[in-house]
């Protein structure tokens, strides 16, 4: 089983010398294909960091990103956002969708081609059917429904979420998990969560604190 995410020996660190924060140190992690990854820890633990760095929104300071084995860390904005574009599917806490597009138009935005039909097809699959209805007109688990195919709209090789079950209560958190493993299944997912709840819904679960991250037993 091949990787298609590594971090080696990571390190990020914010401010200079006088307000420096070590928000990562040492992260090494291997995320593989077809697995569902969970990274728990509390507000400040450097878990948005993390999913910042993986999506390649940011450098580290220290170590290397491999995604599908190419080094990332050294390479061009334009080339880290191709991959970006190509490679990655990125869910937030905050639905981040446009109030003044509709459902289908907002999982349209990123797409390679202007394919109506494909939309359609993600969206019937996580089973959301009103889809000229904007934002405001459905429910939060609805809307992260509609973010989640989205972020599956050009068939990423690695999803990644941060936080995205944070403003859902349990039931809506566990649909939401159980839709993104139906879904999601063909690519490496990644999920960062201060939600203990949810471990038991995936193959693999880290722990993260003060930057530090470990295998969870």
């Amino acid at each position: 089983m091949s990787d298609i995410l590594e971090f080696q020996d990571i390190s990020k660190t914010f401010g200079d010398h006088i307000t420096k924060i070590d928000a990562l140190k040492g992260i090494n992690l291997e995320i593989k294909k077809n697995t569902l990854n969970l990274i728990l820890g509390p507000s400040g633990s450097g878990k948005s960091t993390l999913i910042n760095l993986a999506s390649l929104l940011v450098t580290p300071t220290k170590g290397k990103i491999l995604i599908k084995g190419k080094n990332t860390s050294k390479m061009s904005k334009s080339k880290r956002s191709g991959i970006r574009r190509n490679e990655i599917g990125i869910i937030y806490q905050r639905d981040n969708l446009f109030p003044y597009l509709t459902i289908l138009e907002n999982v349209m935005v990123p797409m390679i081609s202007n394919d109506k039909e494909k939309t359609r097809k993600i969206l019937k699959k996580v089973d959301l059917s009103e889809i000229n209805k904007f934002p405001h007109e459905i429910s939060i688990a609805d809307q992260q429904r509609v973010v989640l195919s989205r972020a599956l709209i050009n068939n990423p090789s690695l999803l990644l979420a941060d936080e995205p079950t944070g403003e859902l209560n349990l039931v809506d958190s566990k649909r939401l998990i159980n839709l993104i493993k139906e879904v999601g299944n063909k690519c490496a997912v990644l999920i960062a969560s201060n939600n203990f709840d949810l471990e038991k819904y995936f193959d693999n679960v880290f722990s993260l604190q003060d930057g530090v991250l470990t295998n969870k037993e």
